[in-house]
């Protein structure tokens, strides 16, 4: 067995990376070893944003940290410490300027998420880091009173250990859950996790006939339920031919899983306009037109036929024609339609994973365990998850800086 690395880090994403670099800035005598099971470093990574890169949002950081609630209060001393600011300084002194996009979105300068990948992988490499790449760790033993080193099965030791081994997403990606395990097996809880940022499926026989066809502006609703509070989300939808996706529906999906994981049938309120038309303004400017002509202007055509044949109109029907009853189904159809959910997408159709290693048992100033005071986690495998967008990405790179800096302390 060779001598103890200073720090061991598991997992070569995009927090394990980090950590690893910050560190071997702060003492670059020490070793720092990097291990991951997958032979390359940084494979999620190199597909994020769709393969662009969104690596953050250009937003007030209160704004920023309350996008991660009910975890708010936890990640607010990372995200602090390393707000967007800092991460556009710290790409650009790796050679990979960035620029914010019309919605707030920090994206490099070059759309290219493996660009980004590479310049993080090869400034590890450049600052001395051992690689340990193709190596699962999958026993890690606390130091001790009569054994002063975290020992592993790779045969290699360390006086101190980051765990950033993501969480159980996108597997092929290196997420497999196997960093949930190595917790587990050393004493931390873990929150059971569940498929978040993934897409939702309905059992409407009609959604499979819009499959591709996108709405800007949607808002789903998620009534409360069983002292669940209530949420919403609001942004572009997609239906699929399993139902919806796109980030209003993304964005609800791993609160959704979790309340089917309990047990809790899940209805949701689809909105496609933010107000009822004014139909008593319609009947007057269109009285003897079809409902069709007027609402195909506001939403795709086939959408429309759709909703008019769920409320009982034919499409043909003029706006002076439509009873009370009609209106009101029809008002309904618009901004509050029930659409009861039967499942997410798997892990493997998801993005990101809700749940993980419990808040509590870590500290927030330091990220470091509090079961286990020579070792620290960053990234995914903790219970943080926030909506797509460039937030999940933006607290692996705080979280890592983080807590490579509070180990990095004598």
């Amino acid at each position: 067995m060779s001598a103890p690395a200073d720090l061991l880090v598991i997992g070569a994403g995009p927090a394990g990376l980090t950590a690893a670099l910050a560190y071997k800035r702060l003492r670059p005598a020490a070793r720092v070893v990097l291990a991951d099971h997958l032979p390359l470093p940084g494979v999620k990574l190199a597909v994020t944003g769709g393969g662009r890169g969104n690596l953050s949002r250009d937003l007030h950081l209160d704004d920023l940290i309350a996008a991660f609630a009910p975890a708010a209060r936890f990640v607010a001393p990372a995200i602090r410490a390393f707000p967007p600011s800092a991460l556009r300084a710290f790409f650009r002194d790796l050679g990979v300027p960035t620029i914010v996009e019309l919605g707030g979105g920090i994206y490099p300068a070059s759309q290219s998420a493996t660009a980004v990948r590479d310049a993080l992988a090869t400034a590890v490499r450049r600052a001395g880091v051992e690689f340990r790449l193709g190596h699962p760790v999958t026993r890690l033993e606390p130091l001790t009173d009569s054994n002063p080193t975290w020992q592993t099965d790779i045969g290699l030791a360390a006086r101190r250990v980051l765990l950033a081994a993501g969480g159980q997403s996108a597997p092929a990606l290196g997420s497999d859950g196997s960093g949930f395990a190595l917790a587990r097996s050393i004493g931390h809880t873990i929150v059971p996790p569940v498929p978040a940022l993934a897409p939702l499926h309905l059992r409407e026989p009609w959604i499979p006939r819009l499959s591709g066809l996108s709405v800007h502006d949607a808002t789903l609703t998620l009534p409360a339920a069983d002292g669940h509070p209530s949420a919403r989300s609001t942004g572009d939808l997609l239906f699929t031919h399993k139902g919806l996706s796109g980030p209003a529906a993304l964005n609800l999906s791993g609160t959704i899983s979790r309340r089917l994981r309990n047990g809790t049938p899940v209805t949701i309120l689809l909105s496609l306009l933010p107000s009822p038309p004014d139909f008593a303004a319609l009947r007057q400017t269109h009285g003897a037109r079809p409902v069709t002509t007027a609402l195909a202007k506001l939403l795709p055509r086939n959408l429309v036929l759709e909703l008019l044949a769920l409320s009982s109109i034919p499409p043909d029907t003029p706006w002076a024609r439509l009873t009370a009853a009609q209106t009101h189904t029809l008002a309904t159809a618009l901004t509050s339609l029930p659409l009861p959910v039967t499942s997410t997408g798997t892990f493997s159709e998801s993005m990101a994973t809700s749940g993980g290693i419990a808040l509590s048992e870590v500290n927030p100033k330091t990220l470091a365990s509090r079961l286990h005071p020579t070792l620290s986690f960053a990234g995914e495998i903790l219970d943080v998850d926030a909506p797509t967008g460039g937030y999940n990405l933006h607290w692996a790179f705080a979280s890592a800086h983080l807590a490579a800096t509070a180990l990095a302390r004598p």
